[in-house]
């Protein structure tokens, strides 16, 4: 009996399979917010860019693209978030 204990606990599947998920998951959430804060931070930095320029239309054409690019990242991570929890 306390043989058949030890192979058992050796090769717990499902358990095995429950830690790697959830190993997954944090790893796919820690992915998702260090691509959100990158995307972030070459928003900033392309509207910074065209600010140097002292050109509103450029300015105002960076902001635009910033602001697009945000959305759909955040779009993107929502459903990706979503689709991760089922």
């Amino acid at each position: 009996m306390a043989t058949q204990t030890k192979t058992h606990d050796l090769f717990d599947f499902e358990g095995a399979v429950e830690r790697w998920t959830e190993a997954t998951r944090k790893a796919s959430n820690d992915y998702l917010d260090a691509y959100g804060k990158g995307v972030d931070q070459l928003a900033d930095f392309g509207v910074k860019t065209a600010a140097a320029t002292k050109l509103p239309a450029v300015t105002e054409i960076a902001e635009s693209q910033a602001k697009l690019a945000r959305s759909l990242t955040d779009t993107y991570i929502t459903v990706t978030r979503d689709l991760i929890k089922a």
